[in-house]
This record gives C-alpha cells, structure tokens and sequence, in this order.
C-alpha cells in the first residue's frame, strides 16, 4: 500500500523534506509549440513574480529545456531566461504580455521546429501588496 510519509516529512523552517534523495518526474499533459502558444495565464492581481521550467521535445535530436523568471506589474511585466540547454539548437523564443487584467506567458516555435512538444512546471509567487494603477 502506498503510504505518503514513506517519502515526505516537515523539514526545517516549516518546509516539506523530500526523503531519501526523492525526486519529481513530469510528463504532460503536452501541447504544441505554433506562433504565440499560451503557456500559461494568470490574474495579475493574484501572482507577482513566477519561475517556470519548460521542457521542449520535437524529435531525437531536437530537445530543449528552459528555465526562466516572470516579474509583473499593474501594466508592465518582465520575463527573463536563467538557463537554457538543448542538443544544438535553440526550439523556441518565450515572451510575456501583461494587461491590467491577466499576463500571458507565450512560446513560438523558431523556423524548422513547429509542432514541438513542450511541458511545463511553475511556482508561482503571490503578492504581498496590493496591485494599484
């Protein structure tokens, strides 16, 4: 029988303490990569700043993560890409568009690669102020 605490426990500082050297795997659900596929949306007023890892697979050859950094504000939102690795070649392109409503996390296929797989993770950051204009 499966039993949670074989593999969790409270760590330091109120954290949850993976045990023995325990890991996370991902598969899906995928999406396609065309031109301005969403990644992601959220309220703006909800998040602040998001950490996103993006896993892209087109064929044997072709696979890519990405590792990058979302900063919002009321009408203005930052997007940075701290990591990136890939077998030769870059897949995509990550951008972010931001209105006084939602922000867009998007990804357009770079000229070859349409079509590509990606999956994602992301940890998101609420705001410890309220969002003003």
């Amino acid at each position: 029988m499966f039993n949670i605490t074989n593999y969790f426990r409270e760590g330091i500082k109120k954290t949850l303490l993976v045990r023995n050297n325990g890991a996370s795997s991902h598969n899906g659900p995928w999406k396609q990569v065309y031109t301005n596929t969403q990644v992601e949306r959220w309220h703006a007023g909800e998040f602040s700043t998001a950490e996103f890892t993006i896993s892209i697979d087109y064929d044997n050859a072709n696979k890519e993560i990405i590792k990058c950094i979302v900063a919002v504000g009321v009408d203005y939102a930052n997007l940075s890409v701290v990591g990136r690795s890939n077998l030769s070649n870059d897949l995509v392109d990550l951008s972010v568009t931001v209105n006084q409503s939602y922000v867009d996390l998007l990804i357009t296929a770079k000229t070859g690669y349409t079509g590509a797989k990606f999956i994602y993770t992301a940890n998101y950051f609420q705001n410890q102020n309220p969002l003003t204009s």
